[in-house]
């Protein structure tokens, strides 16, 4: 399955100039729906805020700096794992010998890279191994407990929904339910990934 599940990552090709390119954030997270482009992570499920991740880093394309078309929104995890990783070190190149990284709005992404049935992240390319393993260590992160709790809180927030139509006594079991899944996302999220 798709790491962006329904969900679909975008930039729009036409962006009023903006400086600091701090000043994009807004339409940035419009654009990639409120989830992280390269692990899908959505921002309602982690305690740091999500920040803008220069594709292309600036270390090898300082002149991209400001340049909408190169940024991602990125969670906090994701972009201090890539960093400044750029295998070829060349702005030109994304991939050095069948390694690199893919732009997670290109439809290239799903080609590298997947989750499997239990929510793991997966490559499967070289390029999408070179991602999961050292690019972003999705390998390392609990991706799949970050899977699992995003379709927790998509069935509390559908259980709410119900809960505003049942008798008493259904009611406070829907309460029970709902405080152990709060409790259970408060839980994962603590470790600010």
């Amino acid at each position: 399955m798709r790491i962006h599940g329904d969900k679909i990552v975008t930039r729009r090709s036409v962006v009023e100039k903006r400086t600091p390119y701090g000043e994009y954030l807004d339409i940035l997270r419009e654009d990639f729906a409120g989830i992280c482009g390269y692990c899908g992570k959505s921002e309602y499920v982690t305690k740091n805020a999500f920040e803008i991740d220069h594709f292309i880093p600036r270390k090898y394309a300082p002149e991209l700096e400001e340049d909408y078309s190169n940024m991602v929104y990125s969670c906090y995890e994701c972009n201090r794992k890539k960093a400044s990783k750029w295998p070829s070190k060349d702005k030109n190149r994304q991939f050095l010998d069948g390694i690199g990284f893919v732009d997670p709005v290109s439809e290239e992404y799903d080609v590298h890279m997947e989750r499997d049935a239990q929510g793991n992240i997966i490559g499967k390319t070289a390029a999408g191994r070179y991602m999961v393993q050292v690019g972003f260590e999705f390998d390392k992160r609990p991706m799949r407990e970050i899977y699992k709790a995003l379709q927790l809180i998509d069935k509390k927030q559908q259980l709410r929904k119900k809960m505003q139509n049942v008798s008493d006594d259904e009611f406070h079991e829907y309460i029970e339910v709902d405080q152990l899944l709060e409790q259970l996302q408060q839980t994962l999220f603590t470790k600010k990934e």
